[in-house]
């Protein structure tokens, strides 16, 4: 049974549970770099259309897009360690904040796998074949014309994904991860004011995804403020080569009529 509300309460815990916020930035970081290599490599699969390897990535992303991260972190905590027997691996002595981040980076590679795939489906094919047309290697076709345009688009999503993430990390502690959720735990129990280290840990939360929306706002405006201008850029060229097109036509060549 909890104590009566104090709101002191809630700015004495604040700085307790900052000092874990290293741990938390920490799973989110790792887990996204992790994710975003996996993601890549479950995405090539199905955009290359590679039979057996499209099939397993297809089951991957259905499976840890369609359960519970909470039901993934105990299948990696206690699972894992099974597998690992098997060959001769000894996992007991690892720090279980590594079982979270394995967790964690599976679970973004579902998702970052689908984003990837939606912000290349995204890129007009066209410029693709012109790209490539005109003599571009693959890996320039891909850092010129799909990187950039595909940027713009997944922004927004990987946005979510992140401020996802970060409230994801709330259930680390139930697997003994000792991070800002975990530390509120132990917070409450020794104080009994629960409600106070609950509220103080949304403050907490809310300012960070904050935080995040507003910097990856500001990514994306940049991402679309260039894409604009060099768009604008390519108009008056296009203009001048409609012109210059119509100029050599054969209605105005010698012996043309015109309009």
């Amino acid at each position: 049974m909890s104590r009566e509300f104090n709101i002191d309460y809630v700015f004495s815990f604040i700085p307790k549970m900052l000092s874990y916020l290293h741990i938390t930035l920490f799973i989110v970081a790792s887990s996204l770099v992790l994710g975003l290599i996996i993601g890549l490599l479950v995405a090539l699969p199905r955009m290359y259309n590679i039979p057996f390897l499209k099939r397993v990535s297809q089951v991957y992303v259905s499976f840890f897009r369609g359960t519970p991260i909470l039901i993934q972190l105990f299948l990696v905590y206690y699972g894992l360690p099974e597998l690992l027997k098997l060959v001769d691996i000894n996992s007991s002595r690892w720090d279980v904040l590594w079982f979270a981040v394995a967790t964690y980076a599976l679970n973004s590679g579902a998702f970052i796998s689908e984003i990837i795939r939606s912000g290349v489906g995204a890129v007009d094919r066209g410029q693709i074949e012109a790209a490539q047309s005109v003599g571009m290697s693959g890996y320039q076709t891909f850092t010129r014309i799909i990187l950039p345009q595909a940027l713009a688009v997944v922004v927004p999503v990987f946005s979510n994904l992140v401020i996802g993430n970060l409230k994801d990390t709330s259930l680390a502690f139930t697997i003994g991860a000792m991070e800002m959720t975990g530390k509120s735990q132990t917070l409450g129990s020794a104080t009994q004011h629960f409600v106070e280290t609950y509220i103080a840990l949304s403050l907490i939360y809310l300012v960070i995804s904050l935080i995040v929306q507003k910097l990856f706002k500001v990514l994306e405006n940049t991402l679309l403020r260039h894409e604009h201008r060099d768009s604008v850029q390519k108009e008056p060229a296009k203009r001048k080569g409609f012109v210059v097109r119509y100029l050599r036509s054969p209605r105005l060549s010698k012996g043309g009529k015109g309009i």
